[in-house]
């Protein structure tokens, strides 16, 4: 259905759609647009973003909430940035800017279309979901919101390890990977860490890592339950509490060998629940940074910089009411789930090892809305105030700036919540500091001088000057778990 004021617009877009294989109906207003909605079924509504008395954005506001199912393009004569991104925020498929040509228009509702067949596919998935768990036993509310608003978004294998290696969970996608069932895995090693066969010279190197790093990646051949071979890409991660002791370990394993896309699946319930759900929350928050080895220990490092941050704050009379020891606990254990939504950027631009087009780029932002809205939506099934409350102001605000100049929302100075204050500064540290696949790393030195060279305009004046108070403890961070910077190294 087309809406537009304009007679002559509205007929010239049924036309050239028409022209092209779709059955349209118009209307000259909101109101006659959902008398239409009200007694026929239509896929996609492009409306104009201006007219007399309701707005395209009214008219997006009711079909969101009334019909659901209908796809809705605005169509503006104004290329205006502020306005778009509020309307896609606010549910839009896509906009188009007017004049536009017969291909544009094609291609933009041809996109919409297949978005909102994927949106059917997915609501229809995870109904599905929901009646599997409803004839499941129940297996703790903290398990049910993570599995079902976060982990399905991963094909990976996931294997959680008690502290001695003896495995306590597996996930479905890791039993259809290696045809072993979890009855037969529970309370075994790993293969890689047997110490038997091929394995024997990798377990060695493979718990040294462990012990120094707290990580290990690499590729191995593997066999699967019917004895035949396939090659794996294996990543591990050593979980600790915030004193700093090891308690579990994730193994993250993608089938390489051909490439072939996973379904994704449910994970079955934990075992020793009390220490598995920490270990989890943990190891979820790395299944983004596991999809890029290279950043190796980001999230451990990122923990410290901002309990550093915090503690040094919280000397500061105007933060001794905000920051308690419960503030530093919970921003160390949330820290992790900062870059959660990077589980839906593409592999193509999350691991580009180039400078990312303008496009991309903002592909790569909505990362922040993926991340906030999949924790706010675990966060309304719990009572009170949670780790996902803190998981997910600082999922949505970790890219804002203290100036307003940053993303999602713009938010400027005390807007933005502290916790997210603290772990931009922290991230962007760690960014500087570190090699990724797409840069060098920068000295400690340089990259203080850039920090401070931004100091009241995309850092907190506050916080930037508590890592001055305290950057040879962020050394010693950095020192004590890369192997870029060892100990005995000068700068």
């Amino acid at each position: 259905m087309v809406v537009d004021d304009d007679p002559i617009t509205r007929r010239a877009l049924v036309e050239i759609l028409g022209a092209n294989g779709f059955d349209c109906d118009q209307a000259e207003s909101v109101e006659e647009a959902l008398l239409y909605l009200k007694t026929q079924t239509y896929t996609c509504v492009l409306t104009d973003l201006v007219m007399p008395e309701r707005s395209g954005l009214d008219l997006l506001q009711e079909v969101k909430s009334s019909f659901p199912d209908v796809a809705v393009i605005l169509i503006s004569g104004h290329n205006d940035t502020v306005m778009v991104r509020n309307a896609l925020k606010s549910g839009a498929y896509d906009y188009v800017v007017k004049p536009a040509t017969t291909g544009e228009i094609l291609s933009t509702v041809n996109a919409a279309l297949k978005k909102r067949d994927t949106y059917l596919r997915e609501q229809d998935d995870r109904e599905s979901l929901r009646e599997s768990l409803r004839e499941k036993e129940e297996i703790g509310m903290v398990d049910s919101i993570l599995f079902q608003d976060i982990v399905q978004s991963t094909i990976d294998g996931i294997i959680l390890t008690d502290i001695s290696h003896r495995i306590i969970m597996v996930n479905p996608a890791y039993e259809k990977l290696t045809g072993f069932n979890r009855r037969e895995l529970i309370g075994t090693l790993p293969s890689i860490l047997s110490g038997v066969g091929r394995f024997r010279d990798l377990s060695h190197q493979v718990n040294h890592s462990l012990g120094t790093r707290g990580s290990w990646s690499g590729e191995l051949i593997d066999d699967r339950s019917d004895r035949t071979q396939w090659y794996a890409h294996l990543t591990i991660t050593r979980v600790k509490d915030s004193r700093g002791h090891a308690f579990a370990d994730v193994f993250i394993v993608r089938d390489v060998s051909d490439k072939k896309y996973l379904e994704q699946q449910l994970l079955e319930r934990l075992q020793e629940v009390q220490s598995a759900q920490d270990a989890a929350v943990i190891g979820f928050a790395k299944l983004a940074e596991c999809r890029i080895p290279e950043i190796g220990d980001h999230l451990d490092r990122m923990q410290n910089y901002c309990r550093i941050l915090a503690e040094e704050l919280g000397k500061l009379q105007v933060y001794r009411e905000e920051i308690d020891d419960n503030f530093i606990d919970n921003i160390y254990k949330s820290s992790p789930l900062h870059d959660i939504g990077k589980v839906g950027i593409p592999d193509h631009i999350l691991l580009k090892p180039g400078r990312l087009t303008p496009e991309e780029y903002e592909v790569m932002k909505t990362h922040t809305i993926i991340g906030g809205d999949a924790l706010r939506a675990a966060e309304e099934k719990l009572p009170g105030r949670s780790f996902l409350s803190w998981g997910r102001e600082i999922a949505y605000n970790h890219h804002e700036k203290f100036d307003g100049t940053g993303y999602p929302s713009g938010l400027s100075g005390r807007a933005i919540p502290l916790s997210a204050r603290i772990v931009a500064f922290a991230d962007a540290y760690d960014a500087l500091t570190s090699k990724r696949i797409y840069k060098d790393k920068v000295s400690p030195e340089e990259s203080k001088e850039r920090l401070i060279r931004d100091r009241g305009t995309h850092f907190d004046p506050d916080i930037a000057d508590a890592f001055l108070r305290r950057e040879g403890d962020f050394l010693a961070v950095m020192e004590s778990h890369s192997e870029e910077y060892p100990a005995s190294q000068e700068d």
